[in-house]
């Protein structure tokens, strides 16, 4: 009884993926009563998760040590649940892209595979989370199979995923080997010492690989190359959800693997999580600013986002864990923001800053919207991103890496260029926009409405931007 209490969010989130499916199947045609119950699954599973959560004799592990459910567990649900609900919303009036059953279903199912990526206490169910993730991510990113470049990009992310997936199989299969064991329900990695020099060896290779194919889903650097192009072509609110909710999975289970000991114990693999957080930074910065397609700008700067939640990692400790929670909760609703504001701006084409000339005039409250989510990633203060940013620097510096602080510093300040860009844009022609800035063929002046759903979502998530800073304040005087 306990098992089925503890893992109620999953089984309603499976019965409802399942169950909207069956259900066009025998009713088809009923779009809105799928939306309605697609959105009832997620309320009801956040529920379950506080319910869960104020009864703290349901945490603990399950299946002879193989989930876990605990704070961190909770906090994960909580994350997936409203992102789930946002990225619903935004496809409220395009009928879940145009195939609703499937769209909806397959999206309730990479949720499901979300919350199996954290409650996973071995690497084999780890794997089977990833997995349950990826697959409904690869048909949703094709699911508008007559946008142009949907298929292609569908077809570059499975490709790619299956080459990060068998990568990252040999190294759970060397890691077996090195340290016979694919538990971590009390830490993968032994404490220092404990193997020796030639079984440490082995096991680094191991890491290598297992983080090759984590890099891959988090798009550090050089395991992004596969984002910008299919951010770029695929379907906008799936992109939204591909390029966040995915990355607070993977982090808080690579957190759980390596624990806040293991740049301590094993320096090789401390200096090469370093290395990948500088090259991620300095190289999703400085690309991004020469970027004018929006999407494919967005793909660089996560790319420099993953960096900075991986300085978490190279730390270690407490003040770490806690600090990367919360620069993850602010960056999945500004990254989800401004994600569903491209949306708004047109759902079927490409998106350049251009388009954004003028658009203070055009939509004010999208342009706010917009410029509060942009800040927020850029770390401006008071916005919650400041705070996100400060904490990890904070933590980085105490653990003895302010080098590290300072080039994550210097590149924040680099990204302000390009958020600027459109911010410029939005508002540097707020009285008289000019049309002579505009791409052939389409008019900037004109001002346009956006769906009030998707306006509720960007709403909810700019007011999360504006207002988790004030949580954060805590991380300056704690």
């Amino acid at each position: 009884m306990n098992e089925l209490l503890a893992f109620s969010p999953e089984i309603v989130i499976t019965l409802a993926g399942v169950g909207v499916i069956l259900f066009d199947a025998i009713w088809p045609g009923r779009g809105r009563v799928e939306r309605w119950i697609t959105l009832g699954a997620m309320a009801a599973a956040a529920a379950c998760a506080i319910f869960i959560a104020l009864t703290p004799g349901l945490y603990g592990l399950y299946f002879q040590g193989a989930m876990r459910v605990d704070v961190t567990t909770t906090f994960a649900r909580l994350v997936f649940m409203a992102a789930g609900a946002l990225i619903v919303l935004s496809s409220w009036a395009t009928q879940g892209e145009g195939d609703t059953a499937e769209y909806y279903g397959l999206l309730l199912l990479s949720l499901l595979g979300e919350s199996v990526i954290v409650t996973a206490q071995t690497l084999l169910v780890l794997f089977i989370g990833i997995e349950l993730l990826a697959l409904p991510c690869y048909a949703l990113m094709a699911i508008r199979k007559h946008k142009p470049g949907a298929v292609r990009a569908a077809l570059k992310y499975f490709l790619l995923g299956m080459f990060a997936s068998i990568v990252m199989l040999y190294g759970v299969a060397i890691l077996f080997g090195s340290l016979q064991t694919i538990s971590y329900a009390n830490g993968l990695f032994p404490a220092a010492g404990v193997l020796d020099a030639a079984r440490t060896s082995v096991a680094m290779v191991g890491f290598l690989f297992l983080f090759v194919g984590l890099g891959f889903k988090v798009t550090a650097f050089p395991f992004h190359f596969w984002s910008p192009d299919v951010y770029a072509s695929g379907s906008t609110p799936v992109v939204a959800y591909v390029a966040t909710v995915p990355k607070v999975a993977v982090m808080l289970a690579l957190w759980r693997i390596l624990g806040p000991g293991f740049g301590a114990a094993y320096p090789l693999g401390q200096m090469f999580i370093a290395v990948v957080a500088v090259t991620s930074m300095v190289y999703g910065n400085v690309v991004a600013l020469l970027q004018d397609d929006v999407r494919r700008m967005l793909a660089y700067a996560g790319v420099a986002n993953a960096g900075y939640m991986l300085m978490a990692f190279v730390a270690g400790g407490a003040a770490s864990h806690h600090a990367l929670g919360f620069f993850l909760v602010v960056y999945t609703f500004a990254n989800l923001g401004a994600f569903l504001v491209v949306m708004a701006m047109g759902v079927d084409r490409s998106i350049s800053m251009r388009d954004f000339s003028g658009l203070g005039a055009r939509n004010g409250v999208l342009a706010a919207a917009m410029a509060l989510c942009l800040f927020s990633l850029a770390g401006t203060p008071p916005l919650a991103g400041f705070f996100g940013k400060f904490a990890l620097f904070k933590a980085t510096v105490d653990g003895g890496f302010a080098w590290l602080a300072l080039i994550a510093l210097v590149t924040t300040v680099v990204s302000v260029g390009y958020y600027l860009k459109i911010a410029t844009q939005m508002y540097g022609g707020i009285v008289t926009p000019q049309e002579d800035d505009a791409e052939p063929g389409r008019e900037l002046a004109a001002p346009f409405r956006v769906a009030p759903a998707l306006t509720g979502a960007i709403l909810a998530c700019a007011a999360a931007a504006a207002l988790l800073g004030l949580f954060g304040v805590g991380l300056l005087t704690g």
